[in-house]
């Protein structure tokens, strides 16, 4: 009987798990009203939870604050960019003609084939910037990959603009397949209306490759149906977005150790960065900093100077330190050059 009633306000959470893990979906047979406790107990839990999370977050800001070691400065040169480029030192594409600063402009050429060395030009580039006058609101959204990388964007962020207001909504075990635990296209949407967040970023993907079930249909996973139903997702938020004047900056997934997480890789990639041509949003892509997804999957690059660098942990998927301030560095790289005040 005890089994049973925990089963029962549990039930929610257990479905989740073996969704997430199996794919197997107990909805199909269970009624939505079954899940109603499990679901509230979690709600509760989340409230409770949230105040620890801020305390997390500060006392990280504390802690590289105090490891925080004093970067070369170099000669700053100005670089003109166009409005559609595939630069590897940054990883972004797309971006709007303007001017950036970039420091030590004579170790650019090395940067190309190091790109480990960009995280160290990025973070010197970024303490030359002025203080930002404006003030806006930032939604960092994502599965667990996004939760390493938001808090060290949001804490170089703070430094440029002190004055926004940064929220990490990423949570692990979420992507664009699944809608039922977590559903990002209408938590963006409701962020850019309600919360008026004019900066969205999106880092997400590993959690997507597997069938796609909506209204009674199932869309198997990779074919060419499920590519366009997995794009309508997409293009659902960065048409929102566009239409209320924000701004969406897309990070692209580099390769994967497992095959099926890394051919589910290729074509959102090519979703991802499609759409965001299209409605003329940011795209960087993480394959020219951490791996391309055309080459064998490695764990480790070579660096001149620090001879092999480990960057992905041991699951195939996530990310070391030294990747985390890579793609973090890229991010506040790609904020700057918005033009939001």
């Amino acid at each position: 009987m005890v089994a049973f009633v925990n089963t029962f306000l549990w039930l929610d959470s257990l479905d989740q798990y073996v969704s997430t893990r199996f794919h197997i979906r107990l909805t199909e047979t269970v009624p939505d009203s079954f899940m109603s406790p499990s679901i509230r107990i979690k709600e509760l839990l989340a409230l409770g939870n949230k105040s620890n999370s801020n305390e997390k977050l500060v006392n990280l800001e504390k802690s590289q604050e105090s490891s925080k070691i004093s970067e070369p400065k170099g000669q700053a040169s100005t670089i003109s960019t166009g409005n559609k480029i595939n630069d590897p030192v940054s990883g972004l594409t797309n971006l709007p003609q303007q001017k950036i600063q970039v420091t030590n402009l004579s170790n650019v050429d090395n940067l190309y084939n190091n790109p480990v060395a960009n995280q160290e030009l990025a973070k010197s580039s970024f303490a030359e910037l002025p203080l930002k006058t404006g003030s806006f609101k930032m939604m960092f959204a994502g599965d667990s990959m996004m939760q390493g990388v938001a808090p060290l964007a949001i804490s170089s962020l703070r430094k440029i603009y002190p004055k926004s207001i940064y929220d990490d909504l990423s949570k692990q075990s979420t992507g664009l397949t699944v809608k039922r635990y977590f559903d990002w296209p209408t938590k963006i949407k409701e962020g850019i209306a309600k919360d008026h967040y004019k900066v969205i970023i999106v880092f997400l993907g590993p959690n997507d490759p597997w069938d796609i079930y909506e209204n009674k249909k199932v869309y198997k996973f990779p074919s060419t149906e499920w590519e366009e139903i997995y794009r309508l997702r997409v293009e659902e938020v960065l048409q929102f977005a566009k239409h209320h004047e924000a701004q969406i900056i897309w990070i692209g997934l580099p390769n994967m150790g497992e095959d099926r997480v890394r051919q589910g890789a290729i074509i959102q990639n090519r979703v991802f960065k499609n759409e965001a041509e299209k409605y003329n949003f940011q795209y960087i892509s993480t394959e020219e900093m951490i791996g391309r997804l055309d080459e064998p999957y490695k764990a480790y690059i070579k660096d001149p100077n620090k001879g092999d660098v480990l960057l992905r942990a041991s699951d195939g998927i996530h990310f070391s330190p030294t990747a985390l301030r890579m793609i973090s560095s890229s991010v506040v790289n790609a904020v700057t050059r918005l033009d939001i005040e």
